[in-house]
């Protein structure tokens, strides 16, 4: 189960970054969490350069629902999908409050 799952967040990072091509974005993205404890347990992180970015996909209401349509288009388990975060952070953001420091600014 813990392969089956690694595999489906991999195409869900390969979404997301498909996502952000389509709206010429340079995608960073990631996901952490104890996914393979309960798939509930599951943050992607879509990184931008610029705030102005940031600002701009979390105010495009199509771009989030695409987001979430994702764990069901790869078969997500359903009682875990609600759980599961989409998170968009700026570069810039990160930089100001963390000293450029990603890992500290999800810790």
């Amino acid at each position: 189960m813990k392969i089956l799952l690694k595999w489906k967040i991999w195409r869900i990072e390969a979404g997301l970054k498909g996502l952000l091509k389509q709206k010429s974005i340079k995608p960073y993205v990631w996901s952490f969490g104890a996914y393979y404890i309960d798939p509930k347990h599951l943050v992607f992180v879509v990184g931008v350069p610029l705030d102005s970015e940031r600002e701009r996909l979390k105010s495009d209401i199509d771009f989030n629902n695409d987001m979430g349509q994702l764990l069901v288009t790869y078969n997500w388990p359903f009682e875990a999908r609600k759980h599961v975060l989409f998170d968009i952070e700026s570069q810039e953001t990160v930089d100001r409050e963390n000293n450029g420091n990603w890992w500290y600014h999800y810790k």
